[in-house]
């Protein structure tokens, strides 16, 4: 079965074909705008459709996914993606099995069926992109909470004023370094002049690390998991839990008694995470 996984997020879409593992991928940045938005999904699904026997389309979402309406509900980084009826339009469009899920709860059913997570029943999951999202595991379960934003670590106000989303993402990191040197920069590119010792950019970097560690630990004593597993393209950067972890033992010496050290964990598929998760949903998981 040949299950055609997209996964919509606010800097790319990124979508691959699925039978057992990822092959064929694809990427477009993100549009401002829901009608460039379809124009180019619409492209990018009749090229798979030319090539294979596609039984199902599988999307991991920004937001919530609303099974009863179809609709993508909450709030997201994509405001246009909530705007329309998403299942309708593309079961109407291809007359298929169309399948939806928030790209976390993506991301955690990858690792918890094939991935990292198996063995943890109790477990926080952090993807880190353009925003924050994440799921709550209980029990090996996924807790969507009374309202269905369980797990919307982006919202938490870590500076008293400004999410989670801002001050931990590479994303938003770059752009706001990008605009004091008057020039367009990447997250890596960011990080990269850091490790070259520019000030400004070992400035960013550091609030970076510190609002993200600020957020794991805020997350450790509210909810008390076994582990926190982090996936997103910021993943990649191979000292990433050095500065985590550096970062977070200066929390912890504020002042509070704090007996615990979050255990964190880096997510086995990165950024194929979501793609993998919303296969899985089309499948039953």
């Amino acid at each position: 079965m040949a299950i055609l996984t997209i996964d919509i997020g606010g800097s790319s879409v990124k979508s691959a074909i699925y039978t057992g593992e990822l092959a064929d991928h694809k990427q477009f940045y993100s549009p401002e705008n829901l009608v460039k938005m379809q124009e180019n999904l619409d492209e990018m699904i009749m090229y798979y459709l030319k090539k294979y026997d596609i039984t199902a389309i599988a999307f991991s979402v920004p937001g919530i996914a609303n099974q009863e309406t179809g609709r993508v509900d909450g709030v997201s980084s994509l405001r246009y993606i909530h705007d329309f009826d998403f299942i309708a339009y593309f079961k109407e469009t291809y007359q298929r099995p169309i399948y939806f899920e928030n790209d976390a709860n993506s991301a955690c059913k990858a690792e918890v069926h094939l991935g990292i997570a198996g063995d943890i029943k109790n477990a926080l999951f952090m993807v880190i992109g353009t925003g924050v999202g994440g799921t709550i595991i209980s029990n090996g379960q996924i807790q969507p909470g009374e309202h269905a934003y369980g797990g919307e670590f982006g919202m938490m106000l870590v500076d008293g004023r400004r999410e989670l989303s801002e001050l931990g993402s590479a994303v938003h990191m770059a752009r706001k370094y990008s605009k004091l040197k008057g020039k367009e920069y990447t997250g890596e590119e960011v990080f990269a002049l850091a490790e070259a010792g520019e000030v400004d950019a070992v400035t960013a970097t550091e609030e970076l690390y510190h609002y993200l560690a600020l957020g794991i630990y805020n997350m450790q004593y509210t909810i008390d998991p076994e582990y926190i597993v982090l996936g997103g393209g910021i993943t990649k950067k191979a000292d990433l839990l050095d500065h985590l972890y550096r970062k977070l033992a200066e929390i912890m010496n504020y002042g509070q008694r704090c007996p615990i050290m979050p255990k964190i964990r880096i997510a086995k598929f990165g950024n194929d995470a979501n793609l993998i998760g919303a296969a899985l949903t089309a499948e039953g998981k």
